[in-house]
């Protein structure tokens, strides 16, 4: 007979608080990067430039960004991705 597993919580694949990179993409405007500080600076306080990375895609259309954040729980990262979700300038997260 085996053993029944127990599949680790949300909350235990984390060790709250840490250090986690949002990763965003869309179309290349400016407003796209003001809705994201936005959204992300509501859940997880001011943002500092030095915590963004961006990358244009190869035509210059795309850009991606990387946020890093210290996340301080499961709820929180989850609100942020909703609201990124819901925003149509946002194309994908990760």
């Amino acid at each position: 007979m085996t053993k029944p597993t127990i599949e680790p919580s949300s909350e235990e694949l984390f060790n709250f608080p840490c250090d986690y990179p949002i990763k965003i993409m869309g179309e290349d405007c400016a407003d796209l990067n003001v809705t994201m500080c936005r959204i992300i600076e509501r859940h997880a306080g001011k943002i500092h430039p030095n915590q963004i990375t961006s990358k244009k895609s190869s035509k210059g259309k795309y850009v991606a960004y990387t946020v890093r954040i210290v996340a301080t729980s499961r709820a929180q990262l989850d609100s942020i991705n909703q609201e990124l979700q819901d925003d149509p300038l946002v194309a994908y997260i990760l």
